[in-house]
């Protein structure tokens, strides 16, 4: 089971990533974060109205690929809409 600073890193990455998308017009961002069964969860909700489902479900592949490259391999993406 990851350590609550793995935990903060690992989401810290997440976080860096969706910066790095806005350039590319992708506006998304982290809503909050679980861990379930040594798996950590982020939710991911947009920033702003409009934008591509596909878009979003691209990049968020994109993210867990480059988490899961990097050693952190139970990491779950996970699509929301912020209320």
């Amino acid at each position: 089971m990851p350590t609550t600073q793995q935990v903060t890193d690992i989401v810290d990455k997440v976080k860096k990533h969706l910066a790095d998308a806005e350039r590319d017009g992708i506006y998304l961002k982290v809503a909050s974060e679980s861990l379930d069964d040594d798996w950590l969860y982020v939710e991911v909700v947009p920033t702003k109205p409009g934008g591509s489902a596909s878009d979003h479900a691209r990049l968020m592949s994109q993210i867990e690929r480059k988490l899961r490259a990097d050693g952190d391999d139970r990491v779950l993406l996970v699509p929301a809409l912020d209320d």
